[in-house]
Parts: C-alpha cells; structure tokens; sequence
C-alpha cells in the first residue's frame, strides 16, 4: 500500500491587508500577491507597487517600490492576533519619507 502525503503551510503574509481608518478617513492598504508583486493604495487608489521577497522563518520583507528612486527597504513583520495584523519595525531603509509612514501602519488582514 502506497500513502502520499502533501502538507502545504498556509502563506502568511499573500493576500490584502487594511489598516483602521486615519483622522482624515483615508484606508491605507497592501496586496501582497503570490508572484512577489504588491500594490499599495489610499482608499482603493494604487499609489506604490513593486516586487518584494518575505521570509517566512524570521519575518524579514525585503522590496523595492515604485518611489524612493529604487532604493530597498528591509523591514520585519511584526504579526501578532493569530496571524492576522501586523506592523512593520524598519531594518533597513534610506527612504525616510517611507520609513516615517510605514512606522504609523497596522495592517490587519482582509478576509
């Protein structure tokens, strides 16, 4: 008798992630898509994408956007509530205006 078996893990960080409305009332969000392509947006209005490479073991994100003249920024995903939010803590990222708004994110997932 023959058994196969497959175990697949869940991917953590594919799918859309949403952040709590700001004081103005903009959502700021993110598709992570499973060809290593993201699209950020305001209020459904894609405003940055790029290619990016997560590491599921130590949580690093690793991309390159379509601001910030190509400059890459190293960030760990900081997630918390079984998987299901997040935030950023930069590691690496010369593009301060970047930085200084992904420190204010919290990113809950989409379902």
């Amino acid at each position: 008798m023959t058994m196969l078996l497959s175990i697949t893990t869940k991917d953590t960080l594919t799918g859309r992630w949403e952040g709590k409305p700001s004081e103005q009332g903009n959502i700021t969000g993110v598709v992570f898509n499973a060809d290593n392509s993201f699209e950020g947006y305001v209020n459904k209005k894609p405003f940055a994408s790029g290619t990016f490479t997560f590491n599921p073991a130590d949580s690093m994100l690793s991309f390159v956007d379509n601001g910030c003249d190509g400059m890459r920024g190293i960030y760990k995903i900081m997630l918390y509530s079984n998987s299901d939010s997040f935030r950023f803590k930069p590691i690496s990222d010369p593009c301060e205006a970047r930085k200084n708004g992904m420190l204010q994110l919290v990113m809950g997932r989409v379902k």
